[in-house]
């Protein structure tokens, strides 16, 4: 059986540029770490969990948040990032920022018709005018369908305000895929949404290393860069004036 490791967590920080505020809103994470070393501990004792994250399915990030309920009583929450073992949903985890069963309803059927253009494309001479044109409009259902999935998105902040992942993303570049899939983004719009004060947000990686390498099994990190930060910003606005919310 493997060892959780002894780790000594830096101070990881939750943060993003506020468009509001013109300044950065950012959370620390020293209140959550001991919720992580709970469910650490959970996650290693567990053999179904262990074999799927040591598997080929390699690790995945995960983010625990302690909160305060609106009658002063403490509360952690949990979340992991993107789906876990193909759900979106998993019971005593956050939810997504999206209806299940809206992005099910608007993604299944194009996915199953960019996958019929993409076996035609294959079929067909490189370059050729009806390859390039398959090419194309593959390209164009692909752009079309992002954009009703971003629209998707739901993002509440603590002034209690709801934006899409478009309206709140703050970045001059297009959203990368994943955005808003990850875990500072789900625990803070649970959190928001079911008016929660969080106190300190934590995540950290377990399992295998990712591909890159640049994932670790149990260290900590920060929030992303390219995803999460350019929405942190408007998701953690009003939890610096908690009077304002």
């Amino acid at each position: 059986m493997r060892q959780t490791p002894l780790i000594h967590p830096p101070q990881t920080i939750t943060s993003g540029y506020c468009k509001r505020c013109k300044t950065v809103h950012s959370l620390g994470s020293a209140k959550a770490i001991p919720g992580c070393h709970r469910l650490m501990a959970e996650l290693e004792s567990e053999d179904a969990t262990r074999d799927y994250l040591f598997g080929p399915a390699r690790g995945k990030m995960f983010g625990v948040m302690e909160c305060l309920q609106p009658d002063g009583t403490s509360v952690t929450l949990r979340a992991f990032s993107g789906q876990y073992d193909g759900l979106w949903e998993v019971n005593g985890w956050v939810p997504p920022l999206f209806s299940v069963e809206d992005f099910s309803r608007i993604s299944d059927k194009v996915e199953k018709q960019i996958k019929t253009i993409g076996r035609e494309i294959e079929m067909l001479r490189p370059h050729s005018e009806p390859w390039l044109l398959l090419r194309k409009k593959r390209r164009h259902l692909s752009q079309a369908l992002m954009r009703d999935i971003h629209n998707l998105y739901q993002l509440k902040n603590f002034h209690g305000d709801t934006a899409t992942l478009s309206e709140a993303y703050f970045n001059r570049n297009g959203i990368p895929t994943g955005t808003g899939d990850c875990c500072a983004p789900k625990l803070l719009n649970y959190a928001a949404r079911h008016r929660l004060t969080p106190l300190g947000i934590a995540e950290f990686y377990w399992g295998r290393e990712n591909k890159s390498n640049s994932r670790q099994h149990g260290s900590f990190y920060s929030s992303c860069r390219e995803k999460c930060e350019p929405i942190l910003g408007f998701m953690l606005c009003g939890l610096d004036h908690p009077d304002d919310k």
